[in-house]
């Protein structure tokens, strides 16, 4: 990980790509847990929490205690957990294609956060592709006849965004004083701690405890939440976290749309999603704006 701190560019592609390849097999899970949004997000970092313990306990990385960190992390934490729960819940009313595309209003939330908060002020065209981008996420997910798009999962999606927004605001602030993989360390073991509390409480009162573990012996299920949790929740992660130390709120976050066009074509081609020319122009507009924001950025 550490090219992404020479070449935060490279880095910015790279962990948005994994975030848009993640939405299938969250999709997939949500189907098959049936929608046990706290188990699923349990298992997903349970793993990740394992994979990182070890690679502490060889000494590969070096990850601070808890402890160490202080309450400073506590806002990180906040909005984690927030933001899995609205993501989570949200994919269970909302195709995952049209999922991603109103995710990518992240970018236009966190350079309007930005501004009061670190004072990054965008240049009247950086804006303008900010606002081109917009445009192309509404053409794509309001064209969406799928039943299962519902305003429901609109809401919740959208809630998700203004949480993920600022998730981004808060690791900027705490990037200079933690690593990258203090803070994945932090948000994972919150989202297991919490979401893993819920599931088993859920499931002891249920009287059906052994639910918890019957997931496990799924090989998709297995297979879906490696690829999450060292795809997505580890790896992807603590690239954001390198690139939103290292570039300015607007233009990383202008890559979240990356993401965006990666979960279409994810769904369209694995998952049989509709894809039609409102689709088709409003990916390019996107497109247009991510190169807009970097090309007056440099």
């Amino acid at each position: 990980m550490k090219f992404a701190q020479t070449n935060p560019i490279l880095g910015a592609i790279l962990y948005n790509f994994l975030f848009g390849i993640s939405y299938l097999p969250l999709k997939i899970l949500t189907a098959r847990l049936n929608g046990d949004t706290a188990l699923l997000i349990a298992l997903r970092f349970a793993i990740c929490l394992v994979l990182l313990y070890a690679l502490k306990h060889t000494e590969r990385i070096h990850l601070r205690s808890l402890r160490d960190m202080g309450i400073c992390i506590l806002p990180i934490c906040i909005f984690q957990l927030l933001n899995g729960f609205f993501e989570t819940t949200g994919m269970c009313f909302y195709p995952s294609g049209k999922a991603s595309v109103i995710l990518a209003l992240i970018p236009l939330i966190t350079t309007l956060l930005a501004i009061p908060f670190f004072h990054e002020k965008p240049s009247a065209g950086q804006f303008f592709f900010i606002l081109l981008s917009f445009l192309g996420i509404f053409i794509v997910a309001g064209n969406s006849e799928d039943k299962a798009a519902t305003v429901w999962g609109f809401f919740l999606l959208l809630m998700a965004a203004f949480m993920s927004s600022s998730l981004n605001l808060c690791i900027r602030k705490l990037g200079k004083h933690l690593t990258p993989l203090d803070i994945t360390y932090a948000m994972s073991f919150a989202m297991f701690a919490v979401y893993g509390s819920i599931s088993l409480i859920t499931h002891l009162v249920s009287n059906d405890p052994i639910e918890l573990f019957r997931p496990l012996a799924d090989p998709v299920i297995v297979g879906c939440l490696l690829a999450l949790s060292i795809g997505s929740s580890l790896y992807a992660s603590a690239l954001r976290n390198i690139v939103f130390t290292h570039m300015s709120m607007a233009t990383a976050s202008s890559f979240s749309g990356i993401s965006t066009v990666t979960a279409v074509f994810t769904g369209v081609i694995i998952l049989s999603e509709p894809f039609g020319f409102h689709e088709f122009f409003g990916i390019a507009l996107v497109l247009l704006g991510i190169w807009g924001v970097n090309a007056l950025h440099h």
